[in-house]
């Protein structure tokens, strides 16, 4: 990530460290949880065994849950008692349970293999909370799992997309794409390496099925979703007396043309599948000089068009900012009388802990205030005022935006990385100028929630979902492809937006991420309605003069009753 708000108080990525570095570190992240490669994550002697990715839903109803018990640590009279919670629309645990269930583990070879059969009773994002307990009440193990029932609905947000990482090796295509595309996201970012494909000077290996390097990419294709792919960083490893500069960025035209050739070969084999291509993640401009940076754009952007005329070359990498609204990089670039060799510019406008409605006040800036509502209407203006010659503005992409998820920091929550990812989706489809709004990242890199930098995924790293997923999916089944239409209210606290014209959804919200939903004025056509709050779950609303809507930090949604 690049922050472009105050330093301050801000995440920092794992992604500044080395390639090899970043590949070591999230490895370990994950070996230090993973059991087996076949089953479970482990915690202590109770081991949930569940398939990963099962523990999210398209239905309610009846769930089986599986878990296993080190045989050796199971003594007679032990039982696992498993307890059902269900969130509220505060996104907290709701009171009472909704079921306590016990089981009796029963020792076998393989451990001790424990089954919980539990019953969903709606839409919803529940937690099953499960001790392993001694016939005398002593917890000897415990352990919380999430599992979801989605919305109902199949729409979907043709603008929005999520940072993958299978470039880092991170995660089972195979498993983690069916549930980016059943929340309703479609797009992914990613990479390609240059050092895993050219280990050897000369000799590129790219993928000949979809289980090698880089064969993540099919594989989406099938199931429609864009890759948008970097080209990035330099390869010391092939060529070790190269690329000593910032991130191994080229410095010279011999590497200029050695990265070009694996544009080149990374171009032409994927073109049938992937079409749009962002050069390079996060230029360290402050290093590099935008002189540098143009100079490898230039022969890199010609290379694509003529292997792939109909791909869009994205320039920026999401860098280029540091305390504004993000349009430095591509005004450097104005500058230079260099427009014609990109198609659109990437930002990274991360806010986090600030929300995505009011954002963070900035000096020095074009804008007083850098949030989403004052950025993308402001970078709509700057490619309008600065126009491609002979084509017209350029495309504007948001190629990383996110907030983590990790109560050990001020400021942060589960809640409150929920409430970011829906509205940041909601206040973006508002003023309609982005290409594509990733959200960085899919899957978390780690589980020490004392890392900020380990918990920005809307899933766990066990592909647990959490609200934020469950949420981001809410809002694509409920609003699909409906454009904003009109605000009822629009201030500083509250947000009420109808999308969408004679089938119109109407979502509402407050900033206050810490704060209870209240009764708040909401001046919306009179009728019946089904709410729809943030997990999906339903109820009936009576619209009628002077109506107050319970809003807090998560959106909720209105649709006019049938007849």
């Amino acid at each position: 990530m690049f922050v472009i708000c105050m330093k301050r108080n801000l995440p920092r990525r794992l992604r500044h460290v080395g390639l090899m570095g970043r590949i070591a570190l999230l490895i370990a992240a994950q070996l230090a949880v993973v059991a087996t490669a076949d089953s479970a994550f482990a915690h202590g002697e109770l081991q949930l065994m569940s398939a990963p990715g099962s523990l999210i839903s398209d239905d309610a109803g009846s769930k089986r849950i599986d878990f296993k018990i080190a045989p050796e640590s199971v003594s007679d009279g032990d039982q696992v008692v498993a307890t059902l919670y269900r969130y509220d629309d505060n996104a907290e645990l709701s009171q009472p349970p909704l079921g306590k269930y016990r089981v009796l583990p029963a020792t076998g070879n393989g451990g001790a293999p424990i089954s919980v059969n539990v019953s969903l009773p709606g839409a919803g994002l529940y937690v099953l909370d499960t001790k392993f307990v001694s016939k005398d009440g002593v917890e000897k193990d415990a352990l919380k799992v999430s599992l979801a029932a989605l919305a109902s609905g199949s729409g979907s947000f043709s603008e929005a997309g999520v940072q993958t990482h299978f470039a880092h090796r991170k995660g089972v295509p195979a498993v983690v794409l069916p549930l980016v595309k059943r929340a309703g996201f479609t797009w992914i970012r990613d990479e390609v390496y240059w050092s895993e494909i050219e280990k050897t000077p000369g000799q590129f290996q790219l993928p000949r099925n979809d289980n090698e390097y880089g064969g993540y990419v099919r594989p989406a294709a099938r199931m429609n979703l864009k890759v948008l792919m970097e080209l990035d960083f330099g390869n010391g490893r092939a060529y070790p007396t190269l690329f000593k500069g910032p991130q191994g960025f080229p410095q010279t035209q011999q590497e200029r043309d050695l990265f070009v050739r694996y544009a080149e070969k990374v171009v032409g084999f994927y073109r049938d599948y992937v079409k749009t291509w962002e050069i390079w993640n996060e230029p360290e401009f402050a290093s590099i000089g935008y002189d540098k940076y143009i100079a490898l754009l230039k022969p890199v952007y010609s290379a694509i068009k003529k292997l792939s005329p109909d791909s869009s070359v994205v320039s920026c990498g999401g860098g280029g900012a540091g305390g504004g609204p993000g349009g430095d990089c591509i005004m450097q670039i104005v500058k230079a009388d260099a427009l014609a060799y990109q198609d659109g510019f990437s930002i990274h406008p991360y806010m986090s802990p600030y929300d995505p409605d009011l954002g963070y006040a900035v000096k020095n800036s074009p804008l007083s205030r850098v949030n989403v509502s004052t950025v993308w209407p402001h970078l709509q203006r700057m490619t309008q005022a600065h126009p491609r010659p002979g084509v017209g503005p350029l495309k504007l992409y948001v190629t990383e935006i996110g907030w983590p998820s990790n109560p050990a920091n001020a400021g942060l929550s589960e809640r409150k990385q929920a409430a970011a990812a829906a509205r940041t989706f909601l206040i973006s489809r508002r003023f309609n100028t982005m290409e594509t709004v990733i959200w960085y990242d899919f899957v978390d890199d780690g589980v020490n929630p004392n890392d900020k930098e380990a918990n920005f995924g809307l899933l766990r790293l066990d592909l647990s979902p959490k609200p934020a997923y469950v949420a981001a999916a809410t809002l694509f089944r409920t609003v699909g492809a409906r454009k904003w239409n009109r605000a009822f209210v629009d201030d500083e606290t509250t947000k009420i937006y109808q999308y969408g014209g004679d089938d119109r959804v109407i979502a509402g919200w407050r900033n206050d991420a810490d704060a209870d939903p209240i009764l708040t004025p909401a001046p919306i056509p009179p009728g019946r309605y089904t709410q729809i709050d943030w997990q999906g779950s339903t109820s009936t609303v009576e619209v009628g003069e002077g109506f107050k809507w319970k809003l807090g930090a998560l959106p909720k949604y209105l649709v006019p009753a049938r007849q």
